[in-house]
């Protein structure tokens, strides 16, 4: 989870918003790894194999099934979750962020149009 905290300060931070409020940083960056972690949940799930998927939401229909055997059976289940997790915060950041140097091209290009 540090991992996150780290990965969620740094797109703030490249995103611009240095000078914000210590609480409304707080709320943002609590969202945000709110969705990211949402997201790789998901991911996650999608790369299941069909059978363990099923197995999976037998599982959950369990009430009695908790987060800590949620989370034996992913790291059980033969998903990469470490590539998984890697590749959905790398999707998180392109959407955040945006592609940075092409972003980057398109101001250069604007800024050589205003000067002619």
């Amino acid at each position: 989870m540090e991992n996150v905290e780290r990965f969620i300060d740094q797109l703030i931070d490249e995103k611009g918003y240095t000078n914000i409020d210590d609480e409304v940083r707080a709320q943002l960056k609590a969202d945000m790894t709110q969705r990211l972690m949402t997201q790789i949940d998901r991911a996650a799930i999608d790369a299941l194999p069909e059978d363990k998927a099923i197995e999976l939401a037998d599982k959950m229909d369990d009430e009695n099934f908790t987060d800590t055997q949620i989370a034996d059976f992913m790291t059980n289940s033969g998903v990469d979750l470490q590539n998984v997790a890697l590749e959905t915060m790398l999707q998180f950041r392109l959407l955040y962020i945006g592609d940075v140097q092409t972003e980057a091209v398109d101001e250069e290009q604007g800024a050589n149009e205003n000067e002619q």
